[in-house]
């Protein structure tokens, strides 16, 4: 029996309604502090400043983005960021320096005027995602600047931890878990030089 043309567009509509990725529900991901809390925190330690932080348009979207080659990523349009990606490495290096250096004193970019800041630190951050290896990669341009604006310290650091292949990207899956990870452990890296870094500059 031929069916009328009607039955048969109906039929590819529904096909294409079904087989639509928009209608798959968005996995969220969020980089968390990875640096042990202390025992108790002092109110009188060391005023920390952290921000601004730049980050390389590619990495400036919700997508969680991918580098597959030297010259190519790949964006998960159904695996994305849950927030700003700037704001939450802001947060977690704040949350990881307060761990480290055991001060409540920290305050993100931008922050009221009169806070009191005794090192700001400053991030270009040039690199940050996961390798065609698997591993998680954080290349950044990292500064100390003093409440004067005088910049007491200037490095360029970088850091590599295995995430290993995502896993499938089957309905149930949440296959970017482990980069999500890996990129946290990467920024307790930086948060250990840069709170070295700060204990030193304290001393001399």
């Amino acid at each position: 029996m031929r069916l009328p043309p009607a039955f048969i567009l109906l039929g590819f509509a529904l096909l294409a309604l079904t087989g639509c990725p928009g209608n798959a529900p968005t996995r969220l991901y969020v980089l968390t502090a990875t640096t042990d809390k202390p025992a108790s925190t002092s109110p009188e330690g060391a005023a920390i400043g952290v921000g601004p932080i730049t980050l390389p348009k590619y990495l400036d979207r919700p997508q969680i983005v991918t580098r597959v080659a030297a010259n190519s990523l790949d964006q998960a349009n159904l695996d994305q960021w849950g927030g700003d990606l700037n704001d939450n490495i802001t947060r977690v290096v704040a949350t990881n320096l307060s761990n480290l250096l055991a001060t409540d004193r920290v305050s993100l970019y931008p922050w009221k005027d009169g806070a009191p800041v005794d090192f700001q630190v400053t991030m270009d951050i040039s690199r940050f995602e996961q390798d065609k290896d698997g591993n998680a990669v954080l290349n950044v341009f990292w500064s100390i600047v003093n409440k004067d604006g005088t910049v007491l310290l200037m490095r360029r650091s970088s850091y590599t931890q295995p995430a290993g292949e995502p896993a499938s990207q089957s309905d149930n899956a949440r296959p970017f878990d482990a980069q999500a990870a890996a990129m946290s452990r990467d920024l307790a890296l930086l948060s250990h030089d840069i709170a070295t870094a700060i204990t030193g500059l304290k001393g001399s």
